[in-house]
């Protein structure tokens, strides 16, 4: 009788197991989807607002001689002394 009550046991442990873990599953398989697709949709809004709003301004541009766009970073400097 004790041997059929370790094995009821045990069944009944891998019982609750599996309901554990597709549960688990479920949930995280759900929480992944909604992830994705807040994801895709960030990447729609973003694109259809660079289509219509164009690229914002972050810092000043300034054109070089060679007609290509740098951003000037560099600190400024202090006046030079005289010698």
């Amino acid at each position: 009788m004790n041997r059929f009550f370790v094995t009821f046991r045990t069944a009944a442990i891998l019982v609750v197991g599996g309901i554990a873990a597709a549960l688990l599953f479920a949930v995280l398989g759900s929480l992944l989807v909604a992830l994705g697709l807040f994801a895709i949709v960030a990447a729609v809004a973003g694109g259809l607002h660079f289509l219509i709003f164009g690229r914002g301004r972050v810092a000043p541009v300034q054109r070089s001689p060679d007609g290509y766009d740098m951003i000037d970073i560099t600190p400024p400097r202090p006046p030079r002394h005289k010698r």
